[in-house]
């Protein structure tokens, strides 16, 4: 089972209309079911990555993480998004 950790700057807001693109994004690519999306404040977000395959988060990364991160601001956005999409594609195939 993969981890994904969603941060912003709360945990709540951004994070959410991430969370529900990137899980679109999964299973569309025959993920469903093989991952878990947990959603946290950036502040929270090094001590989630602990036991994480990736970071999405709509800031700027943490110091400290121990897993992948890609910026999660082209999901809200859309500049860039298809590079992000790939990005967390070859994150988790890895």
């Amino acid at each position: 089972m993969k981890k994904i950790v969603l941060a912003c700057g709360s945990g709540v807001a951004t994070s959410t209309a991430v969370a529900n693109k990137v899980a679109t994004l999964l299973d569309e690519n025959d993920y469903r079911g093989q991952y878990r999306i947990v959603q946290c404040s950036i502040s929270e977000a090094a001590a989630q990555c602990s036991d994480a395959d990736l970071l999405v988060a709509t800031t700027v990364a943490p110091a400290g993480l121990s897993c992948a991160f890609v910026s999660g601001v082209p999901f809200l956005t859309g500049i860039g998004k298809a590079d992000a999409e790939k990005q967390i594609l070859e994150a988790l195939a890895g």
